[in-house]
């Protein structure tokens, strides 16, 4: 894949924290314009590595490649102006704790778009909060609301500056049945208008209904990315014995998942 191509490029990235390597030498090109899923056992470092891509962290070596140049190349204001091209939901909703419901979802137009009236910031955040599917809690603290509440607020912070780019870090986890298809149309609504999605899930559903693309990782690796219909038929048995795993996983399978499972067969 050509970086002009590529939303993000991992290049020879090594990453560790304290005394634990997560992994070395790790490359990973994701598609622009796709829905791409990471998938992979607890802890191979999938949630790292949507971080690095999307520029929240820096591995130790190596190049983070992201809207045609690296993160580190950039100053302030450049990574400042890319930032406000994406959305990121946190896997735990990452929400500021001293901060209502409307403050953490108004906080990127305010930063980002200084120009807004509140009037504009109210709409803006309004329109976000339907979207997802969010009731009104505009008051609230996060510490008074669910945890699939609090994934929503964080949801809507993520889109509510109309991103180009939406990193997505288990996004349904917590969510009823009702909620995780609303949340799922609205992502592939978000693929039809020709933007992209990176998303970290072992959910068998969710990787059936929205991913183009398909990156399995192991102890540290990538141990193949293609497009998903591509990757099911993988002979490679440590692919074939994770995405068995996850599939297992589910308590039932629906006619998605059931045709995922029929494209992998030999």
């Amino acid at each position: 894949m050509s970086v002009s191509s590529a939303c993000a490029e991992l290049r020879e990235v090594t990453f560790h924290t304290g005394q634990c390597l997560l992994f070395e030498n790790l490359s990973l090109s994701l598609a622009k314009d796709r829905c791409t899923v990471l998938m992979g056992p607890a802890g191979c470092g999938k949630s790292t590595i949507l971080k690095i891509a999307a520029g929240l962290i820096l591995p130790q070596s190596g190049s983070v490649i992201f809207d045609q140049k690296s993160w580190e190349a950039r100053n302030e204001e450049q990574t400042i102006a890319v930032r406000a091209k994406t959305g990121f939901v946190f896997q735990n909703a990452a929400l500021w704790a001293n901060k209502t419901v409307r403050q953490n979802i108004e906080l990127p137009l305010q930063f980002h778009n200084p120009q807004f009236s509140q009037a504009q910031i109210e709409e803006r955040v309004e329109e976000a909060a339907r979207l997802v599917g969010l009731r009104n809690v505009w008051d609230d603290r996060p510490s008074h609301l669910s945890l699939g509440e609090q994934k929503l607020v964080s949801f809507a912070r993520a889109i509510v500056n109309d991103p180009e780019t939406l990193f997505l870090d288990d996004p349904t986890a917590g969510l009823d049945n009702q909620l995780k298809e609303r949340l799922l149309a609205f992502i592939e609504e978000f693929r039809r208008q020709g933007k992209t999605v990176i998303l970290v899930t072992q959910d068998p559903s969710v990787t059936a209904r929205v991913a183009d693309d398909l990156a399995i990782m192991r102890d540290g690796q990538i141990l193949v990315v293609g497009p998903i219909h591509e990757v099911v038929q993988s002979q490679d048995p440590r692919v074939v014995e994770i995405l068995t795993s996850v599939l297992s996983q589910a308590a039932t399978f629906s006619q998605d998942i059931l045709g995922l499972l029929a494209e992998g067969q030999p």
